[in-house]
């Protein structure tokens, strides 16, 4: 059992540097932080939470004006984004690309008004996973929601599409949203 031994060596170094650590500033204590991960990496120990803790991956965006006529199989560019730490969604195309493997949620919103049409799929790497529906109501204003939870590898794509019928209206401004954010590493 000489793994024992060789654990309780690698939690003493670890304890031992960051119990050293004198930073001054959020940056300098960072700086100290990515130090101490590539010294436990080299050790062949990588923690997920401990590490990992200042990255993040999640955006919010939506679309900036109305969409009306919207064909079937359209990606919906939102293209007024919010937030979009780690860089991971593409405004240009609609498209966020998993930048490292993890379990992700996402969210969406469309908002469409009396008579207004809009289904809408929630797609992973061309396959559907999801879909919520308006169809040809008569209330003033209706929306259709939904939520994705997904493990994803690194490099797979998600996107809202349209799907089934045309969209006939999908409202502007921040009534129509997508959003998501990894949750989970493996």
């Amino acid at each position: 059992m000489m793994i024992k031994p060789i654990v309780s060596t690698v939690m003493v170094l670890v304890v031992v540097a960051l119990s050293i650590v004198r930073a001054s500033s959020p940056n300098e204590f960072m700086g100290d932080m990515n130090g101490y991960r590539s010294a436990c990496k080299k050790l062949g120990w990588e923690p997920k939470q401990d590490c990992t803790a200042n990255h993040i991956i999640a955006f919010h965006a939506n679309i900036k004006s109305h969409l009306t006529n919207v064909p079937v199989n359209t990606t919906i560019q939102f293209n007024n984004v919010q937030l979009n730490r780690g860089g991971a969604y593409d405004p240009e195309t609609g498209i966020f690309t998993a930048p490292e493997e993890g379990v992700y949620s996402f969210a969406w919103n469309f908002l469409s008004t009396k008579g207004g049409t809009v289904y809408i799929a929630a797609t992973v790497d061309n396959f559907d996973h999801a879909h919520t529906c308006i169809g040809n109501q008569q209330s003033q204003y209706i929306s259709t929601s939904g939520q994705l939870i997904y493990e994803l590898k690194k490099g797979n794509k998600v996107w809202i599409r349209v799907w089934h019928v045309p969209a006939t209206f999908i409202h502007g401004g921040y009534y129509t949203y997508f959003s998501g954010s990894k949750i989970n590493s493996f």
